[in-house]
């Protein structure tokens, strides 16, 4: 979803590929990085200005988090995941979740920096070079 938005095509094998995923299990947050071999720039950096920021420009916005039954589309399991971010209101962050079959999804922004927080506030921007 990330690289559509800039209208970069690869498919789901190749970007699988690209990022190492594990089937069943998925690809650590720092194989992000490996996006910038499609042809686009990625930065780390972590804090909600950041991001509020950065979806103001032309930028992607990936987040690792904990899930937790407060998140929309996991009632019973907590793991890490990652979601790209498209909004964040005073009260809401809405996102993509490459687990749900529907999106965006909206969780309470306090529900939210909790389970980004379990994961040290990491965060990935991306933009074309």
């Amino acid at each position: 979803m990330a690289l559509a938005q800039f209208d970069i095509s690869v498919t789901q094998e190749q970007l699988a590929s690209l990022l190492g995923v594990r089937p069943g299990i998925g690809a650590p947050f720092s194989h992000v990085r490996r996006l910038k071999q499609a042809q686009v720039i990625v930065t780390e950096w972590g804090s909600v200005q950041a991001i509020v920021e950065a979806l103001g420009e032309r930028t992607a916005v990936i987040t690792a988090l904990k899930t937790s039954p407060a998140l929309p589309g996991w009632p019973d399991l907590q793991v890490q995941h990652t979601v790209l971010v498209v909004e964040v209101t005073a009260d809401a962050v809405f996102y993509h979740d490459p687990a749900l079959d529907n999106g965006p999804v909206t969780a309470p922004l306090n529900e939210f920096l909790l389970a980004w927080s379990e994961m040290s506030e990491l965060a990935a921007f991306v933009s074309v070079k």
